[in-house]
């Protein structure tokens, strides 16, 4: 796992910021004002994390966020940094692939205990040795990838965290509060369980594009979902 991170903010104050906080911590820090440059750079390097801000000009931070989630790099990390505070943010970020979010002004020891925190769980992942096997689905937990048959499934870190947890306890019924809690870490702002069902939605768009005779994920009448191969 690489130590390097991108901080994508069109306010050099904010870099600067950033890259003293976290150089302190041992990171090495790079940036970009614009969101076209930081896709360059995220195309160049290998990150560990990408901050990315909402208000960029140009391309706003929802639509670099969309670029990473469809480029040849769609799994690096992504933590959206907003100014405003609007739960409407944080919910499109999170549906859009975001793995995190910080509001503005940011504590730096904040900033750099999520970061580290979201580097934990990757590597975590990466050091397990099991794999789980439903079907036709196989999760391999020691390389952090999913795929039907041989098929690789273009899954985000959450989209991959969220199967993995389901996966993880077939049979059991999650509520969609219960899913946010454990795969995002925080507890339910306004309307911010619907990111649940977007990422379900596009878990099963992808398992579905190779596996059309089994069905993993199923909806679970005012609870939530649960994982059972049918």
């Amino acid at each position: 796992m690489s130590d390097r991170i991108l901080v994508i903010d069109d306010d050099e104050h904010v870099c600067d910021l950033v890259r003293i906080a976290l150089e302190a911590e041992g990171f090495s820090v790079d940036a970009a004002l614009e969101g076209e440059k930081g896709m360059e750079r995220i195309e160049e390097n290998d990150y560990a994390v990408v901050l990315l801000d909402i208000m960029l000009p140009e391309k706003d931070g929802w639509e670099i966020c969309r670029q990473i989630r469809n480029s040849e790099v769609k799994s690096i990390p992504v933590i959206m940094l907003t100014a405003r505070g609007e739960e409407v943010d944080k919910v499109l970020g999170l549906e859009m692939g975001a793995d995190d979010y910080i509001t503005k002004p940011f504590s730096p020891r904040e900033m750099v205990a999520r970061i580290k925190a979201l580097i934990r769980r990757t590597n975590d992942y990466n050091k397990a040795q099991d794999k789980l096997e439903h079907g036709n689905l196989i999760i391999d937990l020691y390389r952090y990838n999913a795929r039907v048959g041989k098929n690789e499934l273009d899954l985000t870190p959450k989209e991959l965290d969220l199967l993995i947890l389901l996966a993880s306890s077939a049979g059991k019924p999650f509520t969609r509060e219960e899913l946010l809690k454990s795969v995002w870490g925080f507890d339910d702002p306004a309307g911010s369980t619907r990111t649940i069902d977007e990422h379900i939605k596009r878990i099963r768009s992808k398992i579905y594009d190779y596996d059309r005779e089994h069905t993993y994920i199923h909806t679970v009448w005012g609870i939530g979902y649960k994982f059972e191969v049918k």
